[in-house]
């Protein structure tokens, strides 16, 4: 990854053990931290933070044109009102790729397309991540399509049916899960993590399998941000991170904790979990 001149975020970078805990409690919701953290970004990388809660933005959106019934998520950067007039009338008010998968959703001569709804989004969701200038954000957004299509695959040789219409965009992963019958899907050499993707599988335990997929992701980006000391990508990587211990919190207590332990080391800190927070059967 070739190393730009960045913004340097001293004070924020920092700063960021101290977002972690709020007078001696754990705060570990990138709800509770995003706003204290963006306000003080630079317009150019606000944009590029932006952008990892768009996924938030894309559900809203789905829900809202299907009509279910669903809470609409505030993590999203566009207000309920604006999603609604945007449906009502697509226009420049929110990104392009929404703009026009509203105004396709709408169309009354529509292509006949064997994917979901939900996938052609995802496919002019990751069309637009994947033309990112940031380096790692596109970087990071690429191995999450290559992961995702992977898994994809797997699900559809397990239950027999064509790949084709679940895949999402058109790389040479995708080409290659498409035409081969390895048990590799022919990527060892172009995508090395296909190897622990599916030692993973065969697992029947749920946990597990999603401890090691986040274990390629945290890995990641701890191998990709390791030269960015004050940039904007420190604070990305910081989000990207936090978000994975936010979801293991709901998932596995224990496991939570760990990778909360690891990203506090990784930004150089010492602090122990306040005593409230541990559970009993994990105390000394």
């Amino acid at each position: 990854m070739l190393l730009n001149s960045k913004r340097a975020y001293h004070y924020l970078v920092a700063g960021l053990p101290d977002l972690l805990l709020d007078e001696g409690k754990m705060k570990t919701t990138v709800a509770d931290i995003r706003e204290e953290l963006l306000a003080d970004l630079h317009p150019d990388d606000l944009h590029l933070a932006k952008v990892l809660f768009l996924k938030y933005d894309n559900a809203n959106l789905l829900n809202l044109l299907f009509k279910n019934n669903v809470e609409f998520d505030e993590r999203g950067n566009y207000p309920l009102s604006v999603l609604e007039e945007q449906i009502k009338e697509p226009g420049e008010g929110i990104l392009a790729y929404m703009s026009e998968f509203i105004a396709e959703f709408k169309s009354e001569d529509q292509e006949v397309n064997p994917k979901s709804w939900e996938n052609r989004l995802e496919e002019k969701f990751y069309t637009y991540l994947i033309s990112l200038e940031n380096d790692f954000l596109r970087e990071w957004f690429e191995l999450q399509l290559n992961l995702g299509n992977l898994l994809t695959a797997i699900n559809c040789r397990k239950h027999k049916i064509s790949p084709e219409a679940q895949l999402i965009g058109h790389n040479s992963i995708v080409e290659s899960i498409v035409r081969s019958n390895a048990k590799d899907f022919g990527l060892m050499q172009e995508f090395p993590e296909v190897d622990i993707v599916l030692s993973a599988w065969e697992t029947n335990d749920v946990l597990s399998r999603e401890r090691i997929l986040d274990g390629i992701r945290w890995n990641w980006i701890d191998e990709n941000v390791f030269f960015h000391y004050f940039t904007i990508e420190k604070l990305l990587a910081f989000l990207l991170q936090l978000e994975m211990v936010e979801r293991w919190m709901k998932l596995d207590q224990e496991e939570g904790r760990k990778l909360f332990g690891k990203l506090l080391d990784s930004l150089g800190s010492s602090y122990e979990l306040p005593e409230e927070f541990t559970p009993h059967h994990l105390k000394a």
